[in-house]
């Protein structure tokens, strides 16, 4: 079996050495051994070694600016390193690193320079594999270039490709026209036969989209985490199948039913900017073999295009939807104010006026002014649980729930008893309503009233006298039969009347204070002599000077009944 000091003899650079030149450098030679990764000669160092590679094998590398570390050449037993530096006398210029154990005979730089200018053969010898060293660089070097010209011209493609479909992406705001419009994109990209683009819909935790059955959309929906669509988007990892039979999460039932053969299948997340899985490309066949990492890294950086794309067109729909729930709103609106008493009664001795300014657009107060048999009109005044048009739809059904049960000419308690139990069952137990109903007889100026659950009117009578009025009962659509009960009062000449809701009194401040009850009673004292229209004026004059610039979180409304003193 033969040794490393054997082997040493075939080094390529002996090949044309005789036996005694051989004889005399193999005197002067020393070894050294190196373990498997050992650096055996660090870039940048001084070179005053030649290294005989005799036994396993050597790497030489070079590390680049950008710190990336590539390959020079291989070196196998026989062959050498170090040479450069010995005859330019520069530093090393590469790294050298053990690949195996390695066994290598070190020859000192004098003595190099010895045996070269001693040695005609082996000084000619040194050139051929210097030679044959260079041009083996060279044709490395000119293939790396037409390999890096051939990635760089791929890599143009791609980027054009995907500028082009990033247009094509942006062409509509159709979220059905987009679905397909990325499809058909993605499909083109990776020269896929077809495929599915799903989107998340969180709320029902699954996946959907649409595809066409003859001429019309038909929505599919997918569990999450069902099949491999499912399983890509609950864990964003990237499906490239070679043989879909062979993947236990593939269903080989549609194929059954519509005669299609799934071969390859590419199955990737779409991720938004912020990295969320918004929904999965599921693409199939590719036609020239299977799908490769270029088409995942492609349909990657089309994700985020397509992901960009899909919330325009999402936030279009809202737009959309926003400007048609304005519209609807402000038709809620319209409707609401056309069912508050355009004007207001006529009644000789008595000055009778209401308003009402909603938080919103629409609001849940109401009041009314119903004619009655006789010299007698109905007055109400309600207030909704919440705000908005959930509130206002509730206050015309409690309109016109009044309406009808005052039309049957009962007293006041009767009629709110009548109207309560109506309202407890076409309402849910979340919503109610107060009201004050009040019945006025005007010619002999009696006001008989039910308060049920209502901030307490306050009646302004003499000087400085102030009743509340307060019998009644409970809120109305909470309890379905309830007792309610009535009470009569006079109304003398002077007499100030003022029904209002808790809107009113709770306006806040940029500090948190309530108008309060308390500069309610003194605004109207301060102005008892005003009409009934003045007066409210002066009312929500007063309130939104205390409130400010705080915004309006209720809705206010307030009738105001006076006996004239004429």
């Amino acid at each position: 079996m033969s040794t490393p000091s054997d082997r040493l003899r075939h080094n390529i650079l002996f090949e044309s050495v005789d036996d005694a030149t051989y004889k005399s450098i193999r005197q002067k030679l020393t070894d050294r051994h190196f373990t498997a990764q050992e650096i055996i000669v660090e870039d940048d160092s001084d070179g005053e070694e030649l290294f005989l590679l005799a036994e396993g094998r050597v790497k030489i590398l070079k590390r680049t600016k950008s710190g990336e570390e590539n390959t020079l050449a291989l070196l196998h037993p026989g062959d050498f390193f170090g040479e450069l530096e010995l005859v330019d006398g520069r530093p090393r210029s590469a790294r050298v690193v053990a690949m195996d154990d390695c066994t290598v005979f070190v020859l000192l730089k004098s003595d190099f320079e010895h045996l070269l200018h001693r040695s005609h053969p082996f000084a000619i010898r040194l050139m051929e594999v210097l030679s044959i060293r260079l041009r083996a660089s060279n044709n490395h070097f000119i293939s790396e270039l037409e390999r890096n010209a051939q990635r760089s011209s791929a890599e143009l493609g791609k980027l054009e490709q995907l500028i082009e479909a990033s247009k094509v992406l942006n062409s509509t705001l159709d979220l059905d026209k987009l679905l397909n419009i990325i499809l058909e994109t993605a499909l083109k990209i990776v020269n896929g036969d077809r495929g599915t683009v799903y989107l998340i819909d969180d709320s029902n935790k699954e996946l959907w989209s649409k595809v066409l059955k003859g001429d019309e959309l038909i929505r599919i929906e997918l569990p999450m985490g069902k099949g491999i669509a499912g399983y890509v988007a609950v864990t964003g990892d990237t499906l490239n199948i070679v043989d879909a039979y062979l993947d236990p999460r593939f269903n080989p039932e549609v194929d059954r039913k519509t005669g299609y053969r799934t071969k390859t299948i590419l199955c990737m997340p779409m991720n938004n900017k912020d990295g969320k899985i918004i929904g999965v490309f599921q693409l199939l066949n590719k036609r020239n073999g299977a799908f490769t990492q270029d088409d995942e890294s492609f349909i990657a950086a089309l994700s985020v295009h397509a992901a960009i794309a899909i919330e325009n067109a999402r936030l279009y729909e809202q737009e959309k939807a926003l400007i048609r729930m304005r519209e609807e709103v402000r038709l809620a609106a319209k409707i609401q104010l056309d069912l508050l008493p355009k004007s207001f009664p006529k009644i000789p001795g008595y000055e009778i006026a209401g308003a009402s300014i909603p938080a919103r657009m629409v609001g849940g107060d109401y009041f009314d002014f119903i004619p009655m048999n006789g010299d007698r009109i109905a007055i109400c005044l309600g207030d909704v649980s919440g705000k908005g048009l959930p509130a206002s739809l509730l206050m015309a059904n409690v309109q016109a729930t009044l309406r009808g049960q005052s039309l049957l000419d009962g007293s006041a308690k009767e009629c709110i008893a009548r109207s309560n139990k109506l309202l407890y069952y076409s309402t849910d137990a979340e919503r109610f309503v107060t009201v004050f109903y009040g019945i006025l007889d005007t010619t002999n100026h009696r006001m008989q009233f039910c308060n049920a659950g209502h901030d307490h009117p306050m009646l302004f009578s003499g000087v400085k006298k102030l009743l509340r009025l307060d019998t009644g009962g409970i809120v109305l659509g909470v309890i379905e039969a309830f007792p309610f009960e009535e009470r009569t009062i006079s109304l003398q000449t002077g007499d100030v009347l003022v029904i209002f809701s808790d809107g009113v009194c709770e306006a806040m401040n940029s500090r948190e204070e309530q108008f309060g009850e308390k500069r309610l009673i003194a605004i109207v004292e301060k102005h008892r002599r005003a009409s009934a229209t003045q007066l409210i004026e002066k009312i929500v004059e007063a309130v939104k000077k205390h409130s400010g610039s705080h915004p309006q979180w209720d809705d206010m409304t307030l009738v105001v009944v006076k006996r004239a003193t004429s």
